[in-house]
């Protein structure tokens, strides 16, 4: 990791414009950004989008953290990290306070997100979020999971009632888990449902879904009357027979009609089976004006991004 000499810094900072985007790719560009920011008020106080992704493993959390805590008007903050500890999670949010955020994408365990967003108590936490939080991704179950989950869901229950977009990883034994986000998030407009693998490949793919019972299913997504994006992801086919389109037809309906009468708000459905295998099928369909109960395939779908909403 490169340091800056206090005298560089000054003149780096004098010359560096204000942005409201920023994009971090690696630590010493991290360092570099924290080093600029520290020196000019005008430049931590004009970022509104801190997007950080970085592939390799941090060797110090301290220039991240830094960032964090000087950034205090994010709107949107995107914070992807590869090999990080829950305590290592813990010790970047610490202190970290987004009075405006709107839009939050990261791949940090549940668990730690239950004490990053906002609690309905007045007891202080660790790290803290005052926004009001619109739209969640959350891509990393983590091996405590199956846990920290119905305490995520309680914790941004207290937090937000307005989210409005969520992708989410998802344990497959979770039969509940649409009726549960109903319950903290039901003005949702998309949600991206990814399945986590957490059993063995032969045990998980002969395991229940929460979808099987397609009635219950069906009753579920109509907790959410404005949804009008959804997307699954599983490693398990959804259709007796992959990639004909009749079988996926007759999927859609038994999971968005009820004699006829369609979901309210849903329009967009994305149904992404036997992913990670070589016979990963992708398909987005879209349903007809009119009656509302017809469905039409869209062509040239490409898999999403991990934090793209489709």
């Amino acid at each position: 990791m490169r340091y800056y000499t206090r005298r560089w810094v000054r003149h780096l900072s004098e010359l560096a414009p204000v942005r409201e985007i920023v994009t971090l790719a690696t630590e010493d560009s991290v360092g570099a950004f924290v080093s600029q920011a520290s020196q000019s008020h005008a430049i931590a106080s004009g970022v509104k989008s801190l997007h950080v992704n970085i592939k390799a493993g941090l060797v110090s959390l301290r220039a991240l953290h830094r960032c964090l805590v000087l950034l205090r008007h994010l709107e949107d903050l995107e914070l992807h990290l590869v090999g990080l500890s829950h305590s290592s999670w813990v010790h970047v949010l610490r202190s970290a306070n987004f009075n405006d955020l709107e839009n939050l994408s990261t791949n940090a365990p549940h668990s730690v997100l239950c004490h990053f967003l906002p609690k309905a108590t007045n007891q202080p936490a660790p790290v803290t979020n005052q926004g009001n939080v619109e739209r969640l991704s959350v891509v990393d179950l983590g091996p405590e999971g199956i846990t920290a989950f119905p305490r995520m869901l309680k914790s941004l229950a207290s937090s937000t009632s307005t989210l409005t977009l969520l992708h989410i990883d998802f344990d497959p034994s979770d039969r509940d888990i649409l009726k549960r986000i109903s319950e903290v998030a039901p003005n949702l407009t998309a949600l991206k449902l990814i399945e986590k693998e957490s059993l063995p490949q032969g045990r998980s793919l002969r395991q229940r879904r929460p979808w099987n019972g397609s009635s219950e299913w069906r009753n579920d997504l109509r907790r959410f009357p404005r949804l009008h994006r959804f997307l699954l992801r599983t490693p398990m086919s959804l259709v007796r027979t992959p990639s004909i389109e009749h079988e996926e037809l007759a999927l859609l309906h038994a999971w968005t009609c009820i004699k006829s009468v369609p979901h309210p708000s849903l329009m967009y459905v994305t149904l992404w089976y036997l992913a990670g295998l070589p016979s990963a099928t992708l398909k987005a369909w879209k349903r007809e004006a009119g009656n509302g109960i017809n469905w039409v395939l869209l062509l040239n779908v490409i898999p999403p991004e991990w934090d793209q909403f489709i």
